[in-house]
């Protein structure tokens, strides 16, 4: 049996993806009115979004693929991939993930209430596609055995900027716990959560590296409708009934009154039964111009290259223009990314400081972000 025959068999799984992030990380190319999502990085000849809506392309047919996007970013969404879509949900102001989600989740429960949600991000790199789909289909089998699963990625470093989950139990497809000598038969499909943990400091982020127990989160979720809305009913049950309350003369007002927090602290922290399957795909957040470099193609020095450029004995960079012509001669690990309006140069290992240049913005000049 195909992966594909796998998904075929279930009428029900809906594909959800989160396209609300106004993300300024990949300044100055990134920007609040054109975010990551909609980039196209390196030689990729499509977006972001677009790569992630082909990405499910087997795990959800068009009818079953609803897209959450902040207002404003609708006429983005449009243009990229509206053929590609059946529902777009338009959220009056970003509010985070948990609101974001549990909105889509009773509009679900009005259409398909057995639905099986897959929810994913819209500005993620995943590479090994047909891995990606094996991982989704062991969550979906432990959903239907009305697990909680989100899929962890296997640390390549100690990064303080992502969340940490910690496995605990090994589990069969059907949620069972594996015996030691079970797992000399079978391999584990997911594990037990035994805890989540923020985003660590060094020290800890080591740690966890180190013990081998530990995953990022990759806020990729899979969970039945009904189930879900259950338990968010109880565990937050303010926000499920303003949820519950909204009409299409009430949204913006009752929008606003739902607090700004992500799915993880709003929910997943707070219930039982979670169970978390490692990946089996390479999987990067994109970040940062680093993290461009690592996940698009590089040419034979190693530099991932986008626009009208000229390079001369220049290795391991990111250089990408939407405007002038560049050229980089004699240069090692660095960014140089220009726009019509701006330009960045530094040292690819200083990534994380497009920050400083973003809070210099804001105070200086707010239309350059």
């Amino acid at each position: 049996m195909t992966q594909h025959d796998v998904f075929e068999k279930d009428q029900n799984i809906y594909s959800i993806i989160l396209c609300g992030g106004s993300g300024t990380r990949l300044w100055p190319l990134s920007r609040k009115s054109f975010p990551k999502q909609f980039l196209t990085l390196g030689g990729a000849k499509k977006s972001l979004l677009e790569l992630s809506i082909e990405r499910i392309k087997n795990i959800s047919p068009i009818s079953r693929r609803w897209l959450v996007t902040a207002k404003g970013q609708e006429n983005l969404c449009t243009n990229q991939v509206s053929n590609q879509i059946a529902k777009m949900i338009i959220e009056p102001e970003a509010r985070n993930t948990a609101p974001a989600i549990a909105l889509s989740a009773w509009r679900l429960m009005q259409e398909d209430p057995e639905a099986i949600m897959v929810i994913l991000s819209s500005d993620h790199a995943i590479q090994n596609i047909r891995s990606f789909e094996q991982t989704i289909s062991d969550a979906i089998q432990l959903a239907k055995n009305n697990f909680f699963v989100t899929v962890g990625i296997q640390p390549t470093y100690p990064a303080t900027g992502f969340g940490y989950i910690e496995q605990g139990l090994p589990l069969d497809k059907d949620g069972n716990i594996l015996s030691p000598q079970k797992l000399t038969e079978v391999t584990a499909t997911g594990y037990s959560v035994r805890s989540f943990r923020e985003k660590p400091n060094q020290a800890a982020a080591e740690q966890f590296l180190r013990t081998k127990k530990y995953l990022w989160n990759a806020g990729i979720f899979v969970w039945k409708t009904k189930t879900f809305w259950n338990a968010f009913s109880h565990i937050q049950p303010e926000t499920a009934a303003l949820i519950e309350s909204i009409n299409n003369d009430n949204l913006n007002e009752i929008y606003g009154k739902i607090e700004n927090s992500p799915i993880d602290i709003a929910f997943i922290e707070q219930t039982s039964h979670v169970a978390c399957i490692p990946a089996n795909f390479d999987w990067n957040d994109v970040g940062s111009w680093s993290a461009v470099r690592e996940c698009f193609e590089q040419d034979s020095q190693g530099n991932t290259l986008s626009g009208e450029i000229f390079t001369h004995e220049t290795k391991n960079s990111v250089i990408h223009t939407t405007g002038p012509f560049v050229s980089v001669v004699g240069m090692e690990n660095v960014a140089v990314i220009a726009t019509n309006d701006a330009v960045l140069v530094m040292p690819l290992a200083r990534s994380q400081d497009v920050k400083k240049v973003v809070q210099h913005l804001e105070q200086k000049n707010t239309k350059l972000l």
